[in-house]
């Protein structure tokens, strides 16, 4: 079904709690004192180095993980505007290997993807169903890429389990 097939509801407490669960899924509250790390913290931290590092042989790296999520969040934007983009998700793990320059580029056009995402859930006056499901899968795959980037981040830094 279209998403204009769906007929649109006016519920503003639903924006607040999807703008809400989408900062803590990207930002956490960690700086709060709270006890959730979004990915973006999760990241604050890792040298291109150790994000072009596998945790095992074969594995994705932190960097492949983040592209991941960017490339998710953008396809994301492009449906809430309405837009039908052609999607290759293999290719969104294509980017293994980054340099200093590259992971930099790679969190700002993350975040840059995260605020556009925040700011459309936020302004949005009326929400269909698949505009919302499409809101709750992608704060569930963030925080999926978020623990999975926190445990690999253990082991590329020498923490072990």
């Amino acid at each position: 079904m279209r998403s204009e097939q769906y007929p649109e509801f006016s519920l503003p407490a639903l924006g607040n709690v999807l703008v809400h669960s989408l900062k803590m899924a990207l930002e956490g509250d960690e700086h709060n004192g709270g006890w959730y790390n979004g990915l973006l913290f999760a990241l604050e931290n890792v040298s291109a180095e150790q994000a072009s590092r596998a945790p095992a042989e074969g594995r994705a790296t932190v960097a492949a993980h983040a592209e991941h999520v960017r490339f998710t969040l953008e396809v994301a934007n492009a449906w809430l505007r309405g837009e039908r983009p052609e999607i290759n998700w293999a290719d969104s793990w294509k980017v293994q290997q980054v340099s200093e320059a590259e992971w930099e580029a790679l969190k700002a056009g993350l975040r840059q993807q995260y605020e556009t995402l925040l700011e459309m859930a936020h302004s949005r006056p009326t929400w269909r169903e698949p505009g919302v499901a499409l809101m709750i899968d992608n704060i569930a795959h963030t925080a999926y890429h978020a623990g999975a980037i926190r445990q690999m981040v253990k082991l590329v830094q020498g923490g072990g389990r």
